[in-house]
């Protein structure tokens, strides 16, 4: 009796195995948009060294306030690439077009300005590939790169417009080269026109992208 019930008995259940993750599954735009968030001190600062290595040291520059100024660009990704799109776009456009305004009185050229704001697109992709969102488990969709390029395009398009007019009406106050003004003065009313997009964007997304991380965590050495 024994035995015939020990060869009726069921077999043993095999091991639980975790399931996998589906192939299927995408970046989605916040996932995204939180994952540059994450990263915009290590963005800034790579940009503002790529932006720093293309000129001789203590040459056009802001006496430290470029670094605020990228900085504060790279602070629209995450607006740009989330939900608040259609509200933060207009302010990406007027922003960027005060950076061109901005270059023009740094005495850049019109290439220079716009390769300025192309870095900003290398740098993003080259942290995809070194640092991709979620350790590489799911792939970011074409539709997020897609966007991605158009933000970053339209900011190259608006910089060459603020740096276009900037000389436009500079022709017609007479050098056709914009004249800088004192550099504590330009300094001093850009600060101000920054503290001003930066309240704008607060009021659109609640807080600035990148307070809430902590700086010094994510920046190079």
């Amino acid at each position: 009796m024994t035995s015939i019930t020990a060869d009726l008995a069921l077999p043993p259940s095999p091991p639980t195995v975790p399931p996998v993750e589906s192939s299927t599954h995408r970046i989605k735009p916040v996932e995204l948009a939180a994952w540059v968030e994450m990263r915009l001190p290590r963005i800034t600062q790579k940009w503002l060294r790529e932006v720093q290595n293309r000129y001789a040291p203590g040459t056009r520059g802001l006496n430290g306030v470029l670094e605020e100024f990228l900085g504060l660009l790279a602070s629209f990704l995450p607006g740009m690439l989330g939900p608040y799109r259609e509200q933060v776009e207009p302010l990406w456009t007027r922003t960027s077009e005060l950076f061109g305004a901005v270059a023009a009185k740094r005495g850049l050229a019109a290439g220079e300005v716009i390769e300025e704001v192309q870095i900003l697109r290398e740098v993003v992709i080259r942290l995809l590939y070194q640092d991709p969102p979620l350790a590489g488990r799911a792939p970011v969709s074409l539709r997020e790169i897609l966007r991605l390029n158009r933000t970053i395009d339209m900011g190259v398009t608006h910089a060459s417009v603020g740096h276009t007019d900037a000389l436009f009406f500079s022709l017609f106050e007479g050098s056709g080269v914009p004249e800088a003004p004192p550099a504590a003065d330009l300094v001093e009313e850009l600060r101000k026109e920054l503290d001003g997009v930066r309240q704008e964007l607060c009021q659109i997304l609640g807080d600035l992208p990148g307070t809430s991380w902590a700086a010094e965590g994510d920046r190079e050495p």
